[in-house]
């Protein structure tokens, strides 16, 4: 199985439903079953379908990262700092579908890695803890 490596803030946007889509620099073959796994931790936090890859521009590549830590604002002065050229290369949209959130992310242990991708044998896992408040004792 392959695993999309993004940040976190990321995939808890996709898993809430206020993106969609993940932006890449780069084209995928991959489609079907994938899971969501933080590019820090290796925490695996979702199982959802790539169901396809659009093409898009370099300018909505910028546009798709405004979150609440990267605003509109910085997103128009790095496109507005950008060279001509840079803003007619191409990136690509990750049409992502059917997020099935993990009630206990576990830690997937690589088989195979790049900066993207993540390939892992669903039954070679490491549990994580779950953190506790105050409020769980």
């Amino acid at each position: 199985m392959y695993g999309l490596k993004m940040k976190n803030e990321y995939i808890l946007d996709l898993i809430d439903g206020i993106k969609n889509t993940d932006a890449r620099l780069k084209s995928t073959s991959i489609r079907g079953k994938i899971g969501l796994i933080d590019t820090d931790t290796n925490i695996l936090y979702a199982y959802c379908n790539l169901d396809d890859v659009i093409e898009t521009t370099y300018e909505e590549y910028i546009l798709w990262h405004v979150s609440k830590y990267y605003t509109y604002l910085d997103a128009k002065a790095t496109i507005d700092d950008l060279e001509f050229t840079k803003l007619r290369e191409k990136a690509y949209f990750y049409s992502i579908s059917n997020i099935e959130k993990l009630s206990i992310p576990p830690i997937v242990n690589p088989i195979n890695e790049n900066e993207t991708w993540i390939q892992f044998n669903e039954d070679d896992f490491t549990i994580g803890y779950k953190k506790l408040s105050l409020f769980d004792l």
